[in-house]
């Protein structure tokens, strides 16, 4: 079996797709993958890294007014279907699978043109509108929210499986999570708030929780973990000095699925791949969408959660360093925290991957019928 994966832009679109290429790679031994993705965005050196044959070609995200720049976006994407043509005619997959991103309409378009049965996965609960024109010509959708499906009217098939990510990071052994303790100076006695705004960060956020540092310092039952994000690392470190053991200001984290079971608390963004891990592990969060990305969307990933009591939402254009203290010391109480704790798992779907992966195998299918 020969499967090409395409997404990009972002670890969201990205690292779900590993995801079900492990869990297909475990249900079919024999099969063989292609990633396409582009040189613009993460996707290059996530999947390399992986160790999944690459190739790259042009996408532009879509404008939706006529413009220069959407004949631009126009013929850029034109390139990007020849040579996606060119890539499927030479690879010849059983299936597409586009998890989002500009890179994906031109994969599914020539997938359709090729007769490829294409499914295409949406992370968030609007999508955007790549993902939309994607369904019209894909063999199957799949939705990380169940509501999410009023958007695909069109779609010949629309199957909720959730996000992949709730279910690989359940695989995290215990011996993980005490090396986590143990690299971080965790302390069993104090309450673990940890911060993350995503794999970049997030300027305007960063400097609010910077603000609360000395506050953590201060605390006799917290600890603070602050994740800044490459870019801002230098920046937010070289501000303090002596920090007691129970701060920690750091640029990345690479085993976060160790460490998050340990949080009493996460403050973070709501991307739709870190909503479904807050969920697989029953995570108490504030949610802090960010006001950037298309269509707002992760304000309504966020209400999702918001509206069945699995989380608290602070806009950014409200945040403060004093409302946002005040909601940590809410959220910390244990009434508050076990209910948010106790909504969250309720949401998640420890099943998504084989549901995906089964999906996927059932397109690939289809085609040899």
């Amino acid at each position: 079996m020969r499967i090409v994966l395409t997404g990009g832009g972002t670890g969201g679109h990205i690292y779900p797709g590993l995801t079900l290429w492990r869990k297909l790679k475990e249900v079919r031994p024999d099969a063989r993958v292609l990633y396409i993705g582009t040189d613009g965005g993460l996707e290059r050196g996530i999947v390399e890294r992986a160790g999944l044959p690459f190739t790259a070609i042009r996408a532009a995200g879509l404008k939706r007014e006529l413009s220069l720049a959407a004949l631009r976006t126009a013929w850029i994407t034109g390139i990007g279907y020849v040579q996606a043509l060119g890539a499927l005619r030479q690879f010849r997959p059983d299936v597409v699978v586009g998890t989002g991103g500009y890179v994906t309409l031109p994969v599914v378009l020539a997938a359709r043109t090729l007769r490829i049965p294409a499914v295409v996965w949406e992370a968030n609960a609007r999508p955007g509108l790549t993902n939309r024109l994607c369904a019209r010509r894909a063999w199957a959708v799949a939705v990380s929210f169940d509501d999410s499906r009023r958007w695909f009217r069109r779609a010949r098939r629309v199957v909720y499986t959730g996000n992949p990510r709730a279910s690989e990071v359940l695989l995290v052994r215990p011996e993980e999570m005490e090396r986590a303790r143990s690299a971080y100076g965790l302390s069993s006695g104090r309450r673990l708030v940890v911060a993350f705004m995503g794999s970049r960060g997030a300027e305007t956020v960063n400097e609010v929780l910077a603000a609360l540092v000395p506050r953590f310092a201060a605390s006799d039952g917290l600890q603070f973990i602050f994740i800044t994000g490459e870019a801002h690392y230098n920046d937010i470190a070289s501000r303090f000095t002596g920090l007691p053991r129970h701060v920690r200001i750091v640029p990345f984290v690479h085993d976060m699925p160790a460490l998050l079971p340990l949080a009493d608390l996460v403050i973070t963004r709501a991307g739709g791949a870190t909503l479904a891990e807050i969920c697989a592990f029953g995570l108490a969060s504030i949610l802090i969408p960010s006001p950037y990305v298309t269509d707002n969307h992760q304000e309504e990933n966020a209400r999702r959660l918001v509206e069945r009591g699995a989380a608290r939402m602070v806009r950014e254009a409200d945040l403060t360093a004093d409302g946002l203290w005040a909601q940590i010391q809410e959220v910390l109480q244990p009434p508050v925290r076990d209910a948010l704790r106790e909504q969250a798992h309720r949401m998640a779907t420890p099943h998504a991957v084989d549901d995906l992966c089964k999906l996927v195998l059932e397109a690939a299918e289809s085609r040899r019928g």
